[in-house]
């Protein structure tokens, strides 16, 4: 009877210790994710978000020519690339290509935000701007498009839809633009023509 008072003992501080820690969980946010990307912090250093250039001269002397090696030769791994269930690559210029895949693309993960990422995201593509023969920021990889089923060109504002169908506003571009604690892209909704899909790398272009 003593043995058997003893393990019913045991038994009940293990249920007690089960009992405290789910209201540990349940009490303090984010205990049940704090091992979620906790080695992850922003990189603002110029490795991680270089000096963006102003002009086609200052874009050629950062990224290099246009459709070059360099234009494609970093890449980041996107949920709903091409469609809602088809995930895939996208390549951008090494110049950007920690900012682009370790700053942006951590930041969204991080923030347990993949939902708010709708299709089509696209970067590096050898193309002339539609409808003239000026290279695209895209030939010299310096410019993402996302949310573009969503956002297409000439809509005059951003449409925060997620592939999970939640309006997030404006988060997404709220990570891509600007300065900290965005990522000092440019925003194509500011263009004359609006282009709210698109976010490049340089101004003036």
């Amino acid at each position: 009877m003593a043995g058997f008072s003893s393990r019913w003992r045991s038994r009940v501080a293990v249920m007690g210790l089960a009992v405290w820690a789910a209201a540990l969980v349940a009490l303090v946010p984010g205990v049940a994710q704090a091992h979620h990307m906790d080695w992850w912090g922003h990189d603002h250093s110029s490795a991680g978000v270089p000096p963006r250039p102003s002009g086609l001269s200052a874009l050629v002397a950062d990224f290099g020519p246009h459709c070059s090696v360099a234009a494609n030769g970093a890449r980041s791994y996107w949920p709903v690339q091409s469609s809602r269930t088809q995930p895939g690559y996208v390549y951008v210029n090494t110049y950007i290509g920690r900012d682009v895949g370790y700053n942006i693309r951590n930041h969204i993960s991080a923030d347990h935000a993949d939902g708010a990422v709708d299709y089509g995201v696209y970067g590096y593509d050898c193309r002339y701007i539609s409808g003239t023969t000026t290279w695209s920021a895209h030939a010299f990889g310096a410019a993402v498009d996302t949310n573009s089923a969503r956002n297409p060109q000439g809509q005059g504002r951003w449409n925060g839809i997620g592939a999970d169908g939640i309006d997030h506003g404006t988060y997404i571009p709220s990570v891509w633009k600007g300065d900290y604690p965005g990522h000092h892209f440019y925003w194509g909704l500011n263009f004359s023509n609006p282009d709210p899909m698109h976010f490049q790398y340089v101004t003036n272009y």
